[in-house]
């Protein structure tokens, strides 16, 4: 008779002693459009050019005291013992990719997205909290930018600190409460658009909806701001089940961020919605921005006799 091992993680085996935490900056820089580099390019003469814009964002790295944890395709992940030397790596890197002579008629840019905070090091991999919001940060880059949050930034020395403008708040997976969003500017600022105070932001962001109001067979669910999608579909586990045959398991998510809240549709069939004033749209794989009123239906066109619509009020602060 074979005997259990008392410990269920026994199971999985110890690797309590090639894994451990340490405090570090994670920084992910990104290559833009590199997808119209193989269609303009061909896929040799492309791949040559995405190795060697990885190869300047890794001298860079280096340069910085940091360290290349991988590739991923056109992206390099990279860490570093503070924030000071991952930003200055950072606006280091956007600069080599400008001034390189091979890459200069390309017109090429990347996005770089970095998070400081506890790490887990495991088998020259990187796990954790940090990770996840560095590679947030990164998504929502766009071209030629630097994003980081309002933590990170009070990590850096004065002149570095000086070189950011806040961008608002995002809800990041995983984190309880919206993180301030924050571009560093590694470019000459005269011709930047200049970003409100963040108290008009909070001002603004009063103006928009704070809560959604969904009645659905007669029982009302109210949605508040969160990090935590709402979702709806057939499966039990939905927040909000819908139990007919043209809607998917997992049919939609309701997110809310910058103050509003944002449909996401992931069915087979789509979502159906005829807003208050008698517009009418369908998503399907694409988001829709709710306000107002208006009603939802999930897999077919709305119908005011349908027995499953579900109706929708914004409400303001």
């Amino acid at each position: 008779m074979q005997l259990k091992p008392s410990n269920p993680m026994s199971a999985l085996g110890d690797r309590s002693t090639a894994r451990h935490q340490v405090l570090a900056t994670v920084l992910f820089a990104d290559i833009c459009g590199s997808t119209r580099l193989f269609e303009k390019h061909g896929d040799w003469q492309a791949r040559q050019i995405e190795s060697r814009v990885l190869d300047l964002l890794a001298a860079r790295t280096v340069e910085f005291d940091g360290a290349v944890i991988k590739t991923i395709g056109d992206e390099i992940m990279s860490r570093f013992p503070n924030a000071e030397r991952a930003v200055r790596a950072a606006c280091a890197m956007h600069a080599a990719i400008k001034d390189d002579p091979a890459l200069l008629e390309l017109n090429l840019a990347v996005k770089i997205g970095l998070q400081h905070g506890p790490v887990l090091v495991e088998q020259d991999d990187l796990f954790g909290d940090a990770v996840n919001v560095a590679a947030r940060m990164v998504s929502l880059a766009k071209a030629d930018q630097i994003i980081t949050t309002r933590e990170t930034v009070g990590r850096l020395p004065r002149d570095l600190a000086q070189m950011t403008r806040g961008l608002g708040r995002s809800w990041v997976r995983g984190k309880q409460d919206e993180l301030e969003i924050v571009e560093v500017i590694w470019q000459e600022s005269a011709n930047l658009t200049q970003m409100v105070s963040i108290g008009q932001q909070e001002e603004l962001r009063k103006l928009l909806f704070a809560r959604l109001i969904l009645e659905y067979h007669g029982a009302t669910v109210e949605v508040a701001p969160s990090a935590q999608a709402f979702t709806l579909g057939r499966g039990d586990r939905n927040n909000l089940v819908v139990d007919r045959e043209l809607v998917s398991r997992s049919h939609a998510d309701i997110e809310f961020r910058q103050g509003k809240f944002i449909l996401v549709d992931h069915s087979t069939n789509g979502t159906y919605l005829l807003l208050e004033n008698g517009a009418r749209f369908f998503v399907r794989r694409e988001e829709f921005t709710l306000h107002d009123r208006g009603a939802i239906c999930l897999g077919q066109a709305v119908s005011e006799q349908d027995p499953d619509l579900i109706r929708y009020s914004c409400v303001s602060a």
